[in-house]
């Protein structure tokens, strides 16, 4: 005879009525340990914020250009198109916030910082309009720099 006793019998596993089944890493893999964050699905509120800054900056730069045009003289509006340059070409990149990579993000901080050094020198001249322009840029680089923002431009998208 053998003094090992018999596996006791494997119970079927039943949660309590009434209670819910947690779903476990096995069961869920989107939540689990190892995972990481979970890339966002909607816009943040900081690159929704951004886009429109820099927007509204950019309609107010080529309304203040024409505006410049046809009363000062060509040269000032050209000179104010000249100098927001930066900040237009932004503006344009912000259009494809939604479906582009982190290079997109890292290029319009960097050409808002440019914008900002440009804004500071008009406003040493002590140029007022400037102002408008330079606190945009800083603001913009500020949302941008944040951590929603690099999660946004860094999320997995299918291509397609």
């Amino acid at each position: 005879m053998s003094d090992q006793l018999p596996p006791p019998p494997q119970a079927p596993h039943h949660p309590q009525a009434g209670l819910p089944a947690y779903p476990g890493p096995a069961q869920d893999p989107g939540h689990g340990y190892g995972h990481g964050p979970q890339a966002p699905q909607r816009m943040p509120g900081v690159v929704r914020a951004a886009q429109i800054i820099t927007w509204v900056l950019a309609g107010l730069t080529v309304l203040g250009s024409a505006l410049a045009v046809a009363v000062v003289n060509p040269e000032t509006g050209g000179a104010a198109l000249g100098v927001n340059l930066c900040l237009l070409v932004t503006a344009g990149m912000a259009f494809r916030f939604g479906s582009v990579g982190n290079g997109i993000r890292v290029t319009c901080i960097v050409l808002m910082s440019v914008q900002t050094a440009l804004g500071l020198g008009g406003a040493a001249n002590g140029n007022p309009v400037g102002l408008l322009p330079l606190l945009g840029a800083i603001a913009v680089v500020v949302l941008l720099s944040q951590g929603a923002a690099g999660a946004w431009f860094k999320r997995p998208r299918a291509h397609g």
